[in-house]
């Protein structure tokens, strides 16, 4: 079994079959795989390893690829908020996002800096 887990952790198809779907009905279609198979390989903890893995590289890459659009979409905002000829509303709009986004960036920064203090507060402890 071992030497089959290894040819569906590196089977793009089967891998991607995980990755987008969650019933087992849509991975065995997607896939080609058995029921049985699928089943097997859900409850495999070296076959999630390398899906876990694999999502947090799909999610690193969507917010890499996000983090070079943010600085064009934030100046696209503000000449939304600047320009007089758009409705009030829409600005107004405009300005909630900025704001949303802006805490929402905080917070996140904030976590940071609090989870990089206790990580070296137990380093130091070691």
């Amino acid at each position: 079994m071992a030497r089959n887990k290894y040819k569906y952790e590196c089977d793009e198809k089967v891998i991607s079959a995980f990755l987008g779907n969650f019933r087992t009905a849509d991975i065995v279609r997607e896939s080609g795989l058995s029921r049985t198979t699928v089943q097997k390989l859900k409850t495999d903890p070296d076959f999630q390893r390398v899906l876990t893995e694999r999502r947090d590289a799909v999610i690193r890459a969507s917010v890499d690829k996000m983090r070079t659009y943010l600085l064009t979409d934030v100046e696209k905002l503000q000449e939304i908020i600047d320009d007089t000829e758009t409705s009030p509303q829409t600005r107004v709009n405009a300005i909630q996002v900025v704001l949303s986004q802006l805490r929402s960036w905080i917070e996140t920064d904030d976590i940071l800096k609090r989870l990089e203090a206790l990580e070296a507060t137990q380093r130091d402890e070691l």
